[in-house]
Formats: structure tokens, C-alpha cells, sequence
């Protein structure tokens, strides 16, 4: 299969797609690894003032819901369920098809290429297996229907494929082992890169980092990052919480705001990494991430870092229009 970017090879390779089950063309692929459809799409990035090599975008959809009538019922379903336990992907709603999906995103470059690669083909796995489990109670709870479906020439997948076999198999056993991430990297991180700007004040001890970014004139950001706050589905691992104070505003409104951040993080360009979602709990709002066991590799927790500050940054510019948009649904 030839695609345009070689990102797309590797995803098609890393997946061990099943050709019949699966719909090519050069800039993106949908595939079936059981009812639920996932589209995998490469373009370019726009430049950024600062970066010479704007790399490529890839995104990671997986279809989960259809017929949802985004109300406050929804929203609070959406945000409890899915957001506030979010691992490497979020839910965007689409409010001209009334759909809802799990979405992933990430700048890549040719230096990161095979690194970041592995970890979004990791976030494709999860967004299977959360699409599966997820998808019933929530159609259930919203009077929705589950987004099943399959190629236009095959019909709908009978037996699944051995990738959803993944997680119970390979992820969730490893994260019964402790978190990978051990006291001494937390230690380093701590001496290296937190007694600097963007960092205004850091602490750091076995169990984590604690990181406090420019916000307001009268507030700071929080980035939280543990390995000692297990997933209820992945077990142990590192757990990333950033944390911006909104105000005062109606738990509805911040819900659909949150939602509205990830419509722009983790579909449209990211800051940082789109990997996680946007949720909010009394007048903060929150990104959420959690990479299991299986994703540890060594360095990959400064990057963690410094993504996170691109993100704090970025709110903090009011770079987004959605902290201020009003996203016409009640």
C-alpha cells in the first residue's frame, strides 16, 4: 500500500491491518478492527513562527456515537465518563452529524518520527478498546446509537480482529507491575528543567512533579505529573494533570467549553500533545493524560514537560477562541 507519507506505512505496518478490512488512499486510511470505524489522516502542518520544519499532522479518529443531542445531560456524561478518565485520546461532538469520536493528534517531525509514531499507534490501540467498552453504556445512557459500521463492500466485521486483544492481553497485565517511571527520572527532571522559565515555581520527589505555570495576574497554572495514581483500566503508569482556573461559570457551560478545547486540540492543531482530553470540575479546567506501562520509554517525560508548557502558554495567550465562543447548544 503506498501512501503519501511514510507516518501512514508505519501505522498500517505497526496495526497489522487486514487489507479487506480496511479503505486506502494516499493521505489517509479508515480500518476495522471490529464495528466501530477508525480513520488515521496525514497533513501538513501549518509553520509555526518558530520552526523551520512544520513536520505533518497525524490524527487518530474512532467513531463512537451517533444521533447525540448535545444537552446538559450528555455534556455531563461525556465529561464524567469519558474525559475526566481520559488516557491518550477525547471525545470531540460534531454537532452537524450529532456524532461523537475519540480523537488523538500530534505534530511529527522526521527526528520524531519513529518514537512518536509507536506512541500514537499506542493511542489507536487504546481508542479501540475504549470505543468498545465505552460505546454501549453511553448509547444506553443518551438514548444514542452506537456508530457501527463497516466497508461499503464488505459489510459489518463479524469476528474481530486480534488487536482488540491488546489491552487484556498485553497493556492492563503490565500495569500491574509499579509505574515504569521511577523516583530518580522525576529527581532529574526536577534538577534540570523546572528551576527555569516557563516554570515559575516546581517541586519533585519520588512520586512526581508538581509545576506551577504563568497564567493571570492573579493565578498560575498547575501541572501535576504522578506515578503513583493508577488507571482504572490500564493500572499503573504516569498520570498528567494540567489544571487552569476559569472562573466562576455554570457547570454546563464549562463542560461544553471543555469539549469545544478538544474540537481544537485534538482535531485541529495541537499544543503540545493531543493526546488526553479537556474536561472541567468546579471552575477549573482540566487536561487530563494517562500513559500506561507500556508506553514508558527513557526521555520521554521531558518531552511530557515541555508539552505541557506549550499548552499552558498557549491558554494563557487566549490563543483559543473557544475560552470565549459560544458554541450555540443549551
Amino acid at each position: 500500500m503506498l501512501f503519501a507519507d511514510p507516518t501512514l506505512t508505519e501505522f498500517y505496518r505497526d496495526l497489522h491491518i487486514d487489507r479487506e478490512w480496511s479503505v486506502c488512499a494516499p493521505t489517509h486510511f479508515t480500518w476495522w478492527a471490529d464495528q466501530q470505524a477508525q480513520h488515521i489522516t496525514v497533513r501538513t502542518a501549518d509553520a509555526a513562527l518558530d520552526d523551520e520544519d512544520p513536520g505533518v499532522l497525524i490524527a487518530v479518529r474512532t467513531e463512537l456515537l451517533r444521533g447525540v443531542t448535545l444537552d446538559a445531560t450528555a455534556a455531563s456524561a461525556l465529561n464524567s465518563r469519558l474525559m475526566a478518565f481520559a488516557s491518550l485520546a477525547g471525545p470531540i461532538y460534531d454537532p452537524a452529524t450529532g456524532s461523537v469520536a475519540l480523537h488523538s493528534l500530534l505534530r511529527v517531525h522526521d527526528d520524531t518520527r519513529p518514537w512518536l509514531t509507536r506512541l500514537l499507534s499506542l493511542a489507536a490501540v487504546l481508542q479501540i478498546s475504549e470505543a468498545r467498552r465505552l460505546a454501549p453504556e453511553l448509547a444506553r445512557l443518551l438514548g444514542a446509537e452506537v456508530a457501527v459500521s463497516g466497508p461499503p463492500e464488505r459489510g459489518i466485521r463479524p469476528v474481530a480482529d486480534e488487536m482488540t486483544g491488546v489491552v487484556p492481553q498485553l497493556i492492563a497485565p503490565q500495569g500491574c507491575a509499579p509505574s515504569r517511571w521511577l523516583a530518580a527520572e522525576f529527581l532529574d527532571i526536577r534538577d534540570q528543567y523546572l528551576q527555569q522559565p516557563p516554570a515559575l515555581l516546581a517541586t519533585g520527589d519520588g512520586a512526581g512533579l508538581t509545576v506551577e505555570f504563568p497564567w493571570d495576574d492573579t493565578h498560575t497554572a498547575l501541572l501535576q505529573i504522578m506515578g503513583d495514581q493508577p488507571h482504572p483500566e490500564y493500572g499503573n503508569g504516569l498520570f498528567v494533570l494540567q489544571s487552569f482556573p476559569v472562573g466562576e461559570i455554570d457547570e454546563a457551560a464549562g463542560q461544553r467549553l471543555a469539549l469545544r478545547l478538544n474540537a481544537v486540540e485534538l482535531a485541529e492543531e495541537p499544543a503540545g500533545y493531543g493526546l488526553g482530553s479537556y474536561c472541567y470540575q468546579r471552575n477549573l479546567l482540566h487536561f487530563v493524560s494517562f500513559f500506561p506501562n507500556f508506553a514508558y520509554r527513557p526521555g520521554l517525560l521531558p518531552n511530557l514537560y515541555y508539552a505541557a508548557a506549550q499548552r499552558a502558554q498557549a491558554l494563557a495567550d487566549r490563543r483559543y477562541p473557544a475560552l470565549t465562543a459560544d458554541d450555540g447548544h443549551e
